[in-house]
């Protein structure tokens, strides 16, 4: 892109489809020169997006035609700090997967699962994809078996958007039909300092693996999947990047305290005006700056005069509109409010949240959660199939539900007494009461967990009371176990 015309607007990545109904290698080459088409628009976009949370925006490029040298560009990377902060609220902590079932089977297939996910470094993989989707709008992953014998079958990989897409069936259902894989390899640097050599691409159907370079079909096989295994995982419907939609506001933003400071240094060098005098012969504007003085002669009865030119921005109007802008930019991106600054604000939890836009944040979040869903199962439809052919684990994605796990210990005591509470009343069943509080993360494995350890007690105070009465003695304490919540709780479960 030309660095003269660099600043561009973007509205969200095009969603690539084909009208044809099988992709096979009769077809393959039109195909995928076609979805080049597209692909090349949002790789312009995702690029943009890219360079511009990395710092490199617009007013990088500012030009003046009046006193060309005073010219200040200052990046303000709101860019970066909203991505960073997106990406480390939804994807700060592991996203976790729990069942779904109340079949003890499921449940237990469900921590292996997870450690699965943990040894292949789902987590660290699930931070770049999320990082990906908050620049550009959407992400890619792919789910490979492995190539030699493992406990964890599978390997995660998270692509690059800038060299991956999917192309999908032109009709309603908008099924995966093909994904798209490509690099371009090294060559040697031409004389304008460019280094392009042929592109090689991998073409993924349900079916085939293709791979075509540099526009011929070189090798076709067999996809022993019969899935596709790159999964594109999108922000948001119309697949835009975190800041996209306030790119005009962080543009006005770094411009306008770019001319502030060019404000200030016009101050300091303010320009020197002469009012009815003359100059020695030979005195220049370079010699004046270098004596620090002047000597000035008269012109006839006029009294001589010099007068500096030293208007400034209102610093204080500049402040007012810059906060305005990042107000506007808040509410538009979903970012939380910096608050007032007090430390001893009094003011209830609830009241807080509202106040500053954590409200706002949380909706986004869980817009972001649905839209996530859908992908993460199609990927672990295709780790059940890896996982199947190895013989390592069989599941259903349908016995799994996905967690994010990013708020689940804020404002633990209310969570804590809504479990309690609900555990007193004799109609509400304890693991809906769990469910219902939020409180865990797993809450079949605690309603678990916690049956056995109440299993435990109530077999220790039953041996201990066994013993008494043999011995012809009490025991101290015996019910110290039937604690009102854990009776409450377990009377219920007991007669499920």
């Amino acid at each position: 892109m030309d660095d003269k015309n660099y600043k561009k607007l973007c509205f969200g990545r095009q969603v690539i489809v084909s009208d044809a109904e099988e992709i096979t290698a009769d077809n393959i080459l039109e195909e995928l020169q076609n979805a080049f088409i597209t692909h090349e628009k949002n790789r312009d976009d995702i690029e943009y997006l890219r360079n511009y949370y990395l710092g490199k925006q617009p007013i990088l490029y500012k030009t003046k035609k009046v006193r060309e040298e005073i010219n200040e560009k200052i990046v303000q990377n709101y860019a970066n700090a909203i991505v960073s902060f997106k990406v480390g609220y939804l994807s700060g902590k592991p996203i976790q997967y729990i069942s779904s079932s109340d079949d003890e089977s499921v449940s237990e297939k469900v921590p292996k699962l997870n450690d699965m996910m943990r040894i292949a470094g789902k987590f660290t993989k699930d931070r770049t994809l999320v990082e990906w989707q908050m620049i550009c709008g959407t992400g890619y992953r792919l789910a490979f078996p492995k190539r030699e014998k493992s406990d964890v079958p599978f390997d995660l990989y998270t692509m690059d958007p800038r060299h991956t897409f999917v192309v999908y069936t032109n009709d309603f259902r908008q099924e995966p039909l093909m994904a798209v894989s490509y690099k371009v390899m090294l060559a040697p640097y031409t004389s304008d300092g460019k280094s392009v050599g042929p592109i090689i691409a991998t073409i993924y159907t349900h079916r085939n693996i293709f791979t075509v370079k540099d526009g011929a079909l070189i090798d076709t096989a067999p996809n022993t999947l019969g899935l596709i295994p790159i999964v594109e995982y999108p922000a948001n419907v119309s697949r835009l990047g975190a800041f996209e939609i306030a790119l005009d506001l962080l543009d006005a933003i770094n411009e306008l305290d770019s001319n502030r400071l060019d404000s200030v240094r016009q101050f300091v060098e303010s320009l020197l005006v002469l009012y009815n005098c003359d100059l020695e012969e030979g005195t220049t504007a370079e010699s004046i700056r270098e004596a620090g003085m002047i000597l000035l002669k008269s012109v006839g009865d006029q009294q001589p005069e010099v007068k500096v030119i030293s208007e400034v921005l209102t610093q204080s109007d500049n402040e007012t509109l810059k906060n305005s802008l990042i107000h506007a930019l808040n509410v538009i991106v979903g970012m939380p409010s910096q608050g007032t600054g007090n430390t001893g604000d009094s003011s209830n939890n609830a009241a807080v949240v509202l106040r500053d836009g954590w409200q706002g944040v949380e909706t986004r979040a869980e817009e972001f959660e649905a839209m996530f869903h859908e992908p993460e199962m199609r990927m672990l439809d295709l780790v059940k199939v890896i996982c199947w052919s190895q013989g390592s684990l069989e599941f259903e994605p349908t016995e799994i539900e996905i967690k994010f796990t990013r708020r689940n210990y804020e404002d633990i005591l209310s969570k804590s007494q809504t479990l309690v509470t609900m555990l007193q009343n004799n109609l509400i069943h304890p693991l809906k009461a769990y469910e219902a509080s939020g409180l865990f993360v797993d809450t079949q494995e605690a309603f678990q967990m916690g049956m056995e350890w109440y299993k435990q007690k109530k077999e220790e105070e039953r041996q201990e009371a066994a013993a008494a009465a043999a011995g012809g003695g009490t025991t101290e304490g015996g019910g110290q176990h039937d604690r009102v919540f854990v009776a409450a709780h377990y009377r219920g479960a007991e007669t499920k």
